[in-house]
C-alpha cells in the first residue's frame, strides 16, 4: 500500500512548459494572422517590431517604470527570469540565414535598411548591392567600369561563400579587405543589445521601451522557431527558458482580451 511519503513526492505538478509555450503561441498566431495579411510569420513579426500595434503597445505599457500594477510587476519579474534562463540554457537557432545564433537579449538582430554600399579606395571602386535576398558584388578599376576585377552574384547574403570564391581570392589582400568592409555594410541585419549594467554591475534592461519591446518580440519568435525546428535540447535549463517565455507571452496576450 502506498505511504503518505509516496504521495508527498508527487504534490508538485510538473508542467510541460514546451507545450504550454506552443499553446500560448497558437493564440498569438491566431491574433496576428487576423490582423496582418503578409505571407510569412517573419514578415508579420518584422511589422509587429517596427510599427505601432496593440501587442507592442501593451508590452511598453507593462515595461513602464511608473507602472506598479500587479500585472506589470509580474511581467517584469518574468522577463528578468527569462533573461537569466537564456544565459544558462544557451539555446541556438538558424532562423537568420541558416547561421547558428544564440538567442539572447544582448545580441538581437534587427533589419538593416542599408542595401547599397559603394566607394573608392586608391584605384579601385567597390559596389555591393542587396536586392531582396540576392547580393551582387562588383569590384572594378576606378573611372573604368569595364575593367572588372571581381564580380559575384549570390542568392543570399553569405560572407563565407564570398571568402572562398576563387576570383575573390585572386584579389590583392588590400582589395579583399576593402571588399569585405563594404560587404558587411549591407548585411541583412545588424545586432543590438537591450541590456546594460547598473551601478552594482548587475545586468538589467535598458530604459528605451521601444527597443526592449522590439527585442522581446524577436526573442519570443526565435524561441518559437528553435522549438518548432527541433533545435532545443529538452533539459532543465531549456525548460526554464520556455517556462518564463510562456509567462511573458501569456501576460501580454491577457492584456489584449
Amino acid at each position: 500500500m502506498p505511504s503518505y511519503r509516496d504521495w508527498i513526492q508527487q504534490i508538485d505538478i510538473k508542467v510541460d512548459y514546451y507545450s504550454a509555450f506552443i499553446k500560448v503561441w497558437i493564440a498569438f498566431n491566431s491574433w496576428y494572422r487576423s490582423e496582418y495579411k503578409e505571407r510569412t510569420d517573419r514578415e508579420i513579426i518584422e511589422r509587429l517590431k517596427s510599427e505601432n500595434n496593440r501587442f507592442k503597445g501593451y508590452i511598453e505599457t507593462l515595461l513602464d517604470i511608473n507602472n506598479n500594477t500587479d500585472g506589470a510587476i509580474s511581467f517584469k519579474k518574468n522577463l528578468n527570469n527569462l533573461q537569466s534562463a537564456l544565459v544558462s540554457a544557451a539555446i541556438v537557432t538558424q532562423e537568420r540565414g541558416g547561421m547558428s545564433q544564440q538567442i539572447s537579449f544582448s545580441e538581437i538582430a534587427i533589419n538593416n535598411p542599408k542595401s547599397i554600399a559603394e566607394g573608392d579606395y586608391r584605384v579601385t571602386h567597390y559596389k555591393i548591392q542587396r536586392t531582396r535576398q540576392k547580393v551582387t558584388t562588383l569590384v572594378h578599376r576606378k573611372n573604368n567600369p569595364a575593367y572588372v576585377y571581381f564580380q559575384f552574384e549570390q542568392d543570399r547574403y553569405d560572407e563565407t561563400e564570398l571568402d572562398v570564391h576563387a576570383d575573390f581570392l585572386r584579389l590583392g589582400i588590400e582589395q579583399q579587405g576593402q571588399c569585405k568592409a563594404f560587404y558587411k555594410e549591407v548585411c541583412p541585419y545588424v545586432i543590438e543589445s537591450v541590456l546594460r549594467k547598473d551601478r552594482d554591475n548587475n545586468i538589467i534592461f535598458i530604459n528605451e521601451r521601444s527597443k526592449v519591446s522590439r527585442g522581446i518580440i524577436e526573442v519570443l519568435y526565435l524561441l518559437r522557431c528553435s522549438l518548432m525546428h527541433g533545435e532545443v535540447t529538452p533539459d532543465n535549463n531549456s525548460a526554464e527558458v520556455y517556462k518564463y517565455a510562456y509567462y511573458v507571452l501569456a501576460d501580454i496576450l491577457k492584456k489584449m482580451l
